[in-house]
């Protein structure tokens, strides 16, 4: 088995994929009311397949995607807003894990073309997953929605922090072609 490489979500109106050698983990991934929530792992590792694709070191991904933006929202004007806003005590809290901006320090934040980087470190623990508390997130517009992705590093396996910022480079890439050419990126 090959295992799930891309999914539609928000009614098939956004398509979430990962960088080669990531598969979906579908019993972790969610959807309701309030958006979809994505987790990858590598496909080798899902299937429990030697022969299946596999990054050279692992690490763990999620892709959020949010509700529809308002109408006239133009949310890639909006990311330095964004930016300022999770340097803040309310912004923290709603990076972290457990909701509780004590737990988070941000270390970095500037956007790259139509996304915002962020690299934060939160000491609350993850769910169901061992990983190092140092991250990268990017916050991007698709298709009319904000899209959330996160490369986490394994603890028994850390990536560098310019490790974890390549995967996820590829991953925003690799989102933007699944969603290039039908509906509005805004």
């Amino acid at each position: 088995p090959s295992g799930t490489k891309a999914v539609a979500v928000s009614g098939g109106a956004v398509t979430v994929t990962g960088p080669q050698g990531y598969c979906i983990d579908r019993s972790a991934t969610r959807e309701g009311a309030s958006g979809a929530f994505v987790l990858f792992g590598t496909c080798a590792a899902l299937t429990r397949s030697a022969t299946a694709a596999q990054p050279a070191r692992a690490a763990v991904l999620t892709a959020s995607v949010g509700q529809p933006a308002a109408e006239g929202i133009d949310l890639a004007a909006n990311l330095p807003a964004m930016a300022a806003f999770f340097r803040s005590v309310p912004g923290r809290a709603a990076l972290s894990r457990s909701g509780n901006a004590a737990t988070v320090r941000v270390e970095e934040v500037g956007q790259s073309g139509d996304a915002l980087y962020i690299r934060l470190i939160d000491s609350a623990a993850a769910a169901g997953q061992s990983v190092e508390p140092a991250y990268w997130r990017a916050l991007m517009p698709v298709r009319g929605r904000i899209v959330t992705l996160a490369v986490l590093s394994p603890a028994k396996a850390p990536l560098t922090s310019s490790e974890q910022r390549a995967v996820l480079d590829r991953f925003a890439a690799r989102m933007r072609a699944a969603n290039a050419g039908t509906g509005s990126t805004a």
